[in-house]
């Protein structure tokens, strides 16, 4: 406050918020500190307030300031979605009170459909246990969430929309029967499709309309930052590239054997061959179920090993023609020999345990090491240009 003055010219210290934030949690602590008398109110609600302090980094730390400024600015100025989300909202919940109004009690005793049947008491067994019954009163109650009026049903489609708990709503309003009368199971079950729409609309298209909009504010206020740069945004980014591009590092072998090998390697032939393999691989592993006959998981085994076997000779060719130095470059060459490695010991474990006794204390355990059979279906992905730009994109966006 010092350095850049209390209030009253541009620039100053209170005129920012963050500051004001930091001028708060300060304020709060130095007065609770001075005051100790545990008797006064006020001085328990200034302790309450010193949980404010972490809120502190905030203004210390740029990334973070940029997301809560960027926050408040989308705040501003989403009025119109929260207004159209509102008001559907409000249309489902007058849907919802037209079809289950009334229609959500339900009885204790479950035998009983209606108040009148719902009186007197019943017997209910602890557990399930006969030997153990206990006497219970019937009572006609309400389901904490139901469209017995707009608010209410306001109230039960937003923990629809949440998906916290919405099954739950879904069965009684599947099973819901009529005004006063109990519930009959599945009584309409295609009444499920006013769930369904509602979670479409709602909580797919208005969530990520929302966040759509959160996201392009988050542009706005970079670009906002380079408002007075001669620069557009296009020729920002081609420098912004052309000062991180590194130069692409193309191995090619000298040797002449070696070349061979590194030529067979990068033809469209061998990439084929070794797609059409993953896909085989990806069959035989989707054709799996419970309960399959000895056989088939005899032919299972084998196929396992003989696939094994190919992707074995697939990473000997590439390091015959890039050598170790240059095949663990490549980040995929690298995962699939380590799934190769995985397979293998996955084979060698396989069949050690089956010299081994039928006792589960004294067999090897081979759950871990089947993983990496399913382990083979990233490989598919490598082999796809515009997926592993995906996955990449995806990579890079958690940095």
């Amino acid at each position: 406050m010092t350095v850049h003055g209390a209030f009253l010219h541009q620039g100053s210290f209170c005129r920012n918020w963050f500051n004001l934030l930091d001028l708060l949690v300060v304020s709060v602590s130095l007065i609770s500190f001075f005051l100790h008398s545990s008797a006064i109110s006020v001085v328990k609600i200034l302790r309450v307030l010193r949980v404010l302090r972490p809120l502190r980094a905030i203004n210390r730390a740029k990334g973070l300031k940029h997301v809560v400024q960027c926050v408040f600015v989308a705040i501003k100025t989403i009025g119109n979605i929260m207004i159209v989300t509102t008001l559907l909202q409000f249309m489902f919940a007058c849907i919802g009170v037209q079809l289950f109004k009334g229609k959500f009690y339900r009885c204790t005793d479950e035998a009983k459909h209606t108040p009148e049947q719902c009186k007197g008491t019943f017997v209910v067994y602890k557990d399930g246990d006969v030997s153990h019954p206990m006497v219970r009163e019937r009572i006609w109650h309400n389901s904490d969430f139901n469209f017995d009026n707009v608010l209410m049903g306001m109230m039960a489609l937003f923990t629809v929309s949440t998906f916290e708990g919405w099954p739950a709503l879904l069965y009684k309003a599947i099973d819901a029967n009529g005004e006063n009368h109990g519930p009959v199971y599945n009584y309409r079950v295609e009444i499920s499709i006013f769930f369904i729409v509602y979670i479409i609309i709602i909580a797919f298209f208005m969530m990520n309309i929302f966040v759509g909009f959160v996201i392009i504010t988050f542009r706005e206020q970079g670009e906002s930052e380079y408002k007075n740069c001669e620069l557009d945004k296009n020729q920002r980014q081609c420098v912004e590239f052309a000062l991180k591009a590194q130069p692409l590092k193309l191995y090619i072998p000298k040797n002449p054997v070696q070349y061979k090998f590194w030529s067979f390697i990068q033809s469209t032939a061998f990439e084929y061959v070794m797609f059409v393999l993953i896909l085989l691989n990806t069959v035989t592993l989707a054709v799996q179920h419970y309960e399959q006959s000895k056989v088939f998981s005899h032919v299972m085994d084998i196929l396992n090993m003989v696939f094994t076997g190919l992707f074995t000779v697939e990473m000997l060719l590439k390091l015959l023609a890039l050598r170790l130095r240059h095949y663990f470059i490549d980040a995929w060459n690298s995962f699939d020999a380590l799934i190769v490695v995985g397979s293998v010991v996955d084979i060698v474990v396989t069949e050690f345990s089956f010299l081994q006794s039928s006792d589960d204390s004294s067999r090897v355990s081979i759950t871990f090491f089947r993983l990496f059979r399913v382990m083979r279906l990233v490989k598919l992905l490598s082999k796809g240009e515009g997926i592993r730009t995906l996955l990449w994109t995806f990579v890079k966006s958690l940095q």
